[in-house]
């Protein structure tokens, strides 16, 4: 049976104190997502990589944010439409090594579905959102935008593979930055 890895473990092989690791693994989020109390953001991403390294498990429901998958709705127009298709297997494709689940929903350009799909991933409480809107539905964007859940609305580019890469880069840096909201531009046929 393998050693369980230590916090203790983790200090020795980070070349820090435990009480720094302890604080690093232990450090509540306020209600504005931000760290409780400060420790330098490479001294924190240097443990919290060690951690990982080391496949470190903790007991309690620790490391939150960072150890946990984050989930993404995504609402897009049409799943038949080949340029949807192979954006979102791009999409997907790019954000699940960074830790992303992705769930789709597919709006079928259908105001009242664009509004039930919205309405579910903010009460599921996803961590982000990428959506595509229909131009009916001005309502369920602004609701979307006061919840100030993240939010990316994908650049329609000619070829969906570069919109999916920069709607991916866009989403991880957003998530990374826990910001309220950035809409990129809207996706127009």
């Amino acid at each position: 049976m393998p050693k369980t890895v230590t916090i203790k473990d983790i200090a020795k092989e980070a070349g820090v104190s435990v009480a720094l690791v302890s604080f690093v693994m232990n450090n509540r989020l306020e209600a504005n997502g931000k760290p409780k109390y400060r420790v330098g953001e490479s001294t924190r991403q240097h443990i919290l990589e060690v951690a990982r390294r080391m496949n470190y498990r903790p007991v309690a429901k620790v490391l939150r944010r960072e150890l946990r998958q984050r989930v993404v709705g995504v609402i897009l127009p049409d799943a038949s439409a080949p340029y949807y298709g192979q954006f979102a297997a791009r999409l997907e494709k790019l954000t699940l090594p960074e830790g992303c689940t992705l769930l789709f929903g597919y709006s079928q350009e259908d105001p009242v579905r664009f509004e039930r799909l919205s309405d579910l991933f903010l009460s599921r409480k996803v961590d982000a959102l990428v959506v595509v809107p229909i131009p009916e539905e001005k309502e369920s964007l602004e609701d979307i935008r006061r919840s100030g859940l993240p939010c990316v609305v994908p650049v329609r580019e000619e070829d969906p593979l570069s919109a999916a890469a920069e709607c991916a880069s866009r989403l991880l840096r957003l998530l990374q930055e826990q910001d309220n909201i950035i809409v990129i531009n809207n996706l127009s046929r």
